[in-house]
């Protein structure tokens, strides 16, 4: 089970970033995926590069040019990065569109660098055949004109359950739900994000899900030991 730890804009120093992956090693868990910040990726990268995969929490959907303050997918692959979040609840919230998103994913599967897309509903939905209508209309636009779903990673995670908007986790039902619906769609890997920690994480274990995409709590030891523990006895099994 594959655990991708999204940093965001975290830490603050490259002294902390280390200090992080020192505690991540005593995990000795083989699958931990790491985005840190751009500016830490080619330190974390020279020195951990046996140890972890890392990749790239944004990139632009162009090949290169005139891109104020944007990293291209090749800058990205040629540092050592092997995958690229893209479509993150928070992306959308400036701005960045379904269809972006869609270049974004070509553009990373032309560099060899696997696409983690996040996917899901950005409001609270109860009813179900609305639910599944939005993700009818969200998969058209994101993935459209793309037929090699082999390298892609799914992520579902609802704008609303990420935990900064502290309303709380997907619903089991519905992940449930979601994984049905996906399945007849694509046979690629899916995983889970959205406020997930140690108190909760066993819940999702339950499901058939690849993964998890965890950010908060992949910042915070203690609880990202836990979460990693968990996992690792659920793997044994």
């Amino acid at each position: 089970m594959i655990i991708i730890a999204n940093w965001k804009m975290n830490p603050l120093t490259i002294n902390r970033a280390l200090n992080l992956l020192n505690f991540y090693k005593k995990l000795k868990y083989k699958k931990i995926w790491i985005a840190p910040p751009f500016v830490f990726l080619p330190i974390l990268i020279k020195k951990y590069k046996k140890t972890f995969i890392f990749g790239a929490q944004n990139v632009h959907h162009q090949k290169e040019g005139a891109y104020t303050g944007e990293i291209s997918a090749t800058m990205l692959k040629n540092i050592g990065c092997k995958f690229v979040i893209i479509n993150h609840s928070e992306r959308r919230k400036i701005g960045e569109t379904l269809e972006i998103a869609n270049q974004k994913i070509r553009i990373c599967l032309k560099n060899n660098l696997v696409p983690v897309v996040c996917f899901g509903e950005q409001q609270k939905i109860s009813n179900l055949m609305e639910l599944k209508n939005l993700w009818e209309k969200e998969f058209q636009i994101l993935f459209k004109d793309i037929d090699n779903f082999k390298k892609i990673k799914i992520v579902y995670e609802p704008a609303w359950a990420i935990s900064t908007e502290k309303i709380g986790p997907v619903p089991l039902e519905i992940v449930s739900e979601f994984l049905t619906w996906i399945k007849t769609k694509t046979n690629t890997d899916i995983f889970y994000g959205g406020s997930l920690s140690d108190e909760n994480i066993e819940d999702y274990l339950k499901v058939n899900l690849k993964g998890f995409l965890i950010g908060s709590q992949s910042l915070k030891m203690k609880n990202f030991g836990k979460i990693i523990q968990k996992i690792k006895k659920y793997d044994i099994i």
